[in-house]
């Protein structure tokens, strides 16, 4: 089966980049198929942050409107400036449906444009090219028939200047549906072919690859579209992808059947099975009903359930009662009244049905002997009844009102609408006072009362009119009020009485109504992205997000926290139903309510770690809290441990680590660590800062200098200087010899 990981597919062309000349035009092909169940209207646009690319595309941004597995191509035209500077000029295509695939929309790819020098020469798909035949096209697709074999062959050309070996992998379709088939070990002019798991090729060499689809019996009508994918193992980064477009033609086969389970009846209802099964390749929704084969409709048809799903291969029972209507069409005697009826299929989608459907008899029997008793008993009561109709139109006491109607102007409110309420009120004339009073989430208000004693109210003249009855007499007049403001407009339940005070009753008539008014939506992120996953300490993080419910949005709080710290509010955002000063040039004016924003930075605290950033919406009227956002890792990179100076009397440890000093002699130490956290610790002075300098005197005890440097993390870094200390020899007297034999070469 077709294995939709997304609604939108979508293919480029060619995939990473696009090569040219100063002053030449080049040209990017998007492919996009709608994979989803429904139509979607599909913007394709070049990433606004990209302005140098976007002075080069005349059409930056196109829509195109595509039904479920509908496919087209898009085209996106570049014209290279005559002065442009040879180099890679990076950008991005995006694709979004907000409309109607919002949570899988918009979807990134990041792109270039390569702008050569003259002297070079513009390499379009050298290594590798492609064919499929029977060649395939979303106008024209290949038929498919279910359960049979279908060999499709893929012509491979090397272009490249070294034997590759190339493999085929469909991406959309199970396993089972197809097998791939190499050439034998043979060779040919095309190419040389050393194993069976693949076709290797010559340079300028070319081979076949054979696919054959396996299509199940039970395979659904429709258009499927599988791509085929070449892997080079030379080049295994590139992307060398087509698509073969496959159509299953619709099969349209019902059985209907009926099954009478009580085909005779007096009193109670006929009762019959229906059973339909789908012995077709597609998805069946039917509405099920029935009607009479005469010319008036004696009964009532009740098929329950009135409509069904039938998927392929299914079968579903429908029950079907029958009433007989108008009582008096009932026979008095004899073998009954035979009542045809026919059942009736109409499919929702408008596809085929059967022709002949199933046709069935209900016999209504004819009535009991004893009913002639009753009809002389019906015959004594209307007498009577005639008697009392005489006493209550000319001895009748005067009617006391009736409240005919009381309900909203509308079914649903949202917070800010007022509620509005109607009512009838029959025999007005009788009415002494009314009252109206309200409850909101069990705490009531002051109730309005309005007097009828003197007629109608001043205050109800704009909403009430009294008119006369259908049948005009003495105190039938009715009272209609609509659209009556009871000033409720906050979100909440309010349960509405309307109290009737007749003249004469002793006991009021009273009606309650419950109404609720629904907050307004809440403002929510729908998407959070963040540019980098890895920062270095000092940089920003660049965010990009979409928000629903603009108009309910009054802040927006970003939130940082550190792995097992407490969350940190880094930034504020005050909205209040414009987009703040600071975020103008960053985020785009809100379009259904939707606000976008992109590559805005955000500042992370100086401590390095992994930490989780979300967005809190703060909405601007409601009391209810705002659903965070999806949370988003990002790494903050601390400063690598590192010495940066070590030297003594100016020279480095690393290029002089051994001295010779004699005592007394003075030794001049300088010093430079870096990184977060950093503890250093100089024999024999003990911990000493990050970085200083330190003057002393060579002893005999001296015999090295070490400078070491840890994190907390564990990281530690040494550096010494290893010292030898001489000391000075002191002068000898000279003895009485030694005088005598100076003072005869003196003489000399």
């Amino acid at each position: 089966m077709l294995n939709l990981i997304t609604p939108l597919k979508v293919i480029l062309n060619p995939p990473t980049r696009l090569e040219g000349f100063p002053g030449e035009s080049v040209t990017l092909d998007i492919s996009l198929i709608n994979q989803g169940e429904q139509g979607a209207a599909i913007d394709v646009f070049v990433d606004p942050t990209a302005q140098t690319l976007l002075s080069w595309c005349p059409s930056a941004r196109k829509r195109v409107a595509l039904d479920s597995q509908q496919a087209c191509e898009v085209s996106l035209l570049f014209e290279i400036p005559s002065d442009t500077l040879p180099g890679s000029y990076p950008y991005t295509v995006v694709v979004d449906a907000p409309e109607h695939y919002p949570e899988e929309t918009p979807i990134h790819y990041p792109v270039s444009v390569e702008v050569l020098v003259k002297e070079q020469t513009v390499i379009r798909s050298q290594k590798l090219t492609f064919s499929i035949s029977p060649a395939t096209s979303p106008v024209q697709p290949l038929l498919v028939q279910p359960n049979q074999d279908q060999r499709l062959s893929v012509i491979v050309n090397n272009h490249s200047s070294r034997v590759d070996r190339f493999r085929l992998h469909c991406l959309d379709l199970d396993k089972t549906w197809f097998t791939i088939q190499y050439p034998s070990n043979e060779l040919s002019q095309l190419g040389v072919v050393s194993s069976i798991d693949g076709l290797e090729l010559n340079p300028g060499g070319q081979g076949e690859i054979i696919i054959e689809f396996h299509y199940p019996i039970n395979m659904p009508a429709g258009h499927y579209s599988p791509t085929l994918q070449i892997i080079s193992d030379n080049a295994p980064e590139q992307v060398f992808l087509d698509l073969v477009y496959l159509e299953v033609k619709p099969k349209f086969h019902l059985s209907v059947e009926l099954e009478t389970i009580l085909g005779k009846v007096s009193h109670s209802p006929g009762q019959y099975r229906l059973t339909l099964t789908n012995h077709g390749n597609s998805i069946r929704e039917l509405a099920v009903s029935a009607s009479s084969r005469d010319e008036t409709e004696l009964c009532y048809y009740v098929c329950s359930p009135s409509s069904v799903n039938l998927l392929i291969g299914e079968t579903a029972t429908i029950n079907l009662t029958i009433y007989p209507k108008q009582k008096w069409r009932r026979p008095l005697f004899g073998y009954g009244l035979e009542l045809p009826f026919q059942v009736n299929l109409q499919d929702i989608q408008a596809l085929p049905t059967p022709e002949k459907l199933p046709m069935g008899l209900l016999v209504w029997k004819a009535r009991p002997w004893w009913l002639f008793l009753l009809l002389l008993l019906v015959g004594v009561g209307t007498l009577s009844g005639l008697g009392f109709l005489i006493w209550f139109v000319f001895f009748k006491p005067a009617p006391e009102p009736i409240l005919a109607e009381f309900k909203p102007d509308s079914a649903s409110y949202t917070e800010g609408g007022r509620v509005r309420l109607n009512w009838t009120i029959s025999n007005s004339d009788r009415l002494d006072q009314l009252v109206i009073s309200s409850t909101k989430d069990q705490t009531a208000s002051s109730p309005q009362v309005y007097d009828f004693r003197q007629g109608l109210p001043t205050e109800l003249n704009r909403y009430c009119q009294i008119r006369d009855g259908e049948t005009p007499a003495v105190g039938d007049r009715n009272l209609t009020c609509t659209n009556v403001d009871t000033g409720a407009r906050l979100a909440g339940k309010y349960t509405f009485q309307l109290q009737i005070k007749a003249k004469s009753a002793e006991n009021p008539i009273h009606q309650k109504l419950d109404v609720v008014i629904q907050p307004k939506p809440l403002p929510q992120v729908v998407s959070i992205v963040a540019r980098q996953s890895q920062l270095e300490k000092g940089k920003p993080l660049t965010l990009s997000w979409n928000i629903k419910n603009f108009s309910q949005l009054g802040q927006l709080q970003v939130m940082g926290q550190l792995k097992e710290g407490k969350p940190t509010l880094l930034k504020t955002y005050n909205f209040q139903k414009q987009i703040p000063p600071e975020l103008a040039k960053k985020c785009q004016p809100p379009v259904n309510e939707t606000l976008s924003c992109s590559n805005v930075d955000i500042r992370l605290p100086a401590k390095p770690g992994d930490y989780t950033i979300s967005l809190q919406p703060v909405s601007s009227g409601s009391q209810k809290q705002s659903p965070l956002s999806k949370a988003i890792q990002v790494q903050l990179k601390a400063t690598p441990l590192q010495i940066m100076d070590f030297t003594l009397n100016n020279q480095s440890s690393e290029t002089n680590p051994s001295m010779f000093l004699k005592v007394g002699q003075v030794l001049t130490l300088n010093w430079k660590v870096q990184g977060d956290g950093a503890k250093v610790k100089l024999e024999p002075l003990g911990d000493v800062p990050a970085s200083g300098s330190r003057t002393l005197k060579a002893t005999t005890s001296l015999s090295q200098i070490v400078l070491t440097a840890e994190t907390e993390q564990g990281q530690s870094i040494k550096r010494a200087f290893l010292l030898q200390v001489d000391t000075p020899k002191p002068l000898q007297k000279p003895t009485n010899i030694d005088s005598l034999k100076l003072r005869l070469q003196m003489i000399k």
